[in-house]
């Protein structure tokens, strides 16, 4: 879907936790008097306290607990086949982080052999599904077989099912990273009064130098050119509209990258996703990473983890670790799978 700007113009405000949101479409509204920039299909009423909400989120997320070694080895290459199916499937996002904080947990809590850990995952995502999507995207135990290629008959998969949904108490409204994410986006994490990297005055130099090789020139052609380029100094806006989608863009490629590493994932979930968004805003070439506004908004929690997840996120960009369609072609082939199918317990 093609991205499209939020147009609402913040007329009806509405306080809520000392702050105030546009009621139309849910923007925070800092008292600096910066302007908050979205997209059209991060659009809310603003009803409901979101301070409070994203307070609450974390009392629902799932406690993880110590993972086995193999599994802790195999995790990557599981994460990848769940991404495989879950496009294939075409989940959304959330049942993908939903699912595998499902799978972390019932393997910290439950012995398991390793052989059927994708049978696990792929019990996980139709759980997800279940708890997240509309009836028509569930991918029910059938589908599920025929998407996997997993060698696992209709009775195996109930049985998961079964243990999985007991493990977790039958409570499957739980909250990811990605959903703390979205939250903060729907609210606003790039303004109008954002910069670039590069200054103004930077910029003018350079176009100074321009016009210092351009002295054989006609005087009238120089007026013209430093005329144009005062008009385009004076629309400093523009500039974060067009970078919004890729600050978004960023901020999941980080979430998925903290998906697969694993290691971040208990911790505090305000220091995580402010940290998250320092780091998104920095590397699609934003000046300031965390502006006053969104300390303002999140309570003034300190991006404890912007240093070590803008380490993290450089070293996947270079050395990218999986891709997509890699999971079958690496780990344990799925084919041999097949001489296990009697072992299931």
């Amino acid at each position: 879907m093609d991205y499209q700007q939020n147009q609402c113009q913040h007329i009806d405000l509405i306080p809520f936790s000392n702050k105030f949101f546009c009621r139309s479409c849910g923007i925070h509204m800092p008292e600096d008097g910066s302007i908050g920039i979205k997209g059209q299909n991060f659009n809310f009423p603003g009803y409901l306290n979101p301070i409070q909400n994203l307070k609450k989120q974390w009392n629902r997320a799932v406690p993880i607990g110590s993972l086995p070694n193999e599994y802790q080895k195999q995790r990557l290459s599981l994460i990848d086949y769940m991404i495989e199916w879950s496009e294939k499937l075409k989940l959304s996002m959330n049942s993908l982080f939903l699912a595998v904080q499902f799978l972390d947990y019932f393997i910290s809590q439950k012995k398991v052999d390793p052989v059927q850990y994708r049978l696990y995952g792929a019990t996980c995502l139709m759980l997800a599904a279940k708890s997240i999507e509309l009836d028509e995207r569930i991918p029910f135990i059938s589908k599920l077989r025929r998407y996997t290629y997993l060698p696992y008959s209709t009775i195996d998969f109930r049985r998961c099912e079964c243990q999985i949904i007991k493990q977790l108490n039958w409570n499957l409204q739980c909250t990811t990273l990605i959903d703390w994410a979205e939250a903060v986006i729907s609210l606003g994490i790039v303004y109008e009064q954002d910069e670039l990297c590069q200054s103004e005055n930077v910029l003018k130099e350079k176009s100074t130098n321009i016009l210092q090789q351009q002295n054989n020139q006609q005087q009238i052609k120089q007026d013209i050119f430093k005329e144009h380029l005062d008009n385009v100094f004076k629309q400093p806006s523009t500039v974060p509209k067009q970078i919004n989608e890729k600050v978004q863009e960023q901020l999941i490629k980080l979430c998925i990258s903290l998906l697969k590493d694993g290691t971040y994932l208990d911790k505090d979930p305000a220091e995580l996703t402010i940290s998250v968004i320092g780091c998104a805003r920095k590397a699609s070439g934003l000046k300031n990473a965390i502006p006053k506004c969104l300390f303002e908004l999140l309570d003034n929690v300190e991006p404890k983890f912007q240093e070590s997840l803008t380490d993290h996120f450089i070293k996947q960009v270079k050395q990218p670790t999986s891709v997509l369609g890699r999971a079958f072609t690496t780990d344990l082939d799925f084919f041999s799978l097949q001489n296990y199918k009697h072992r299931i317990a």
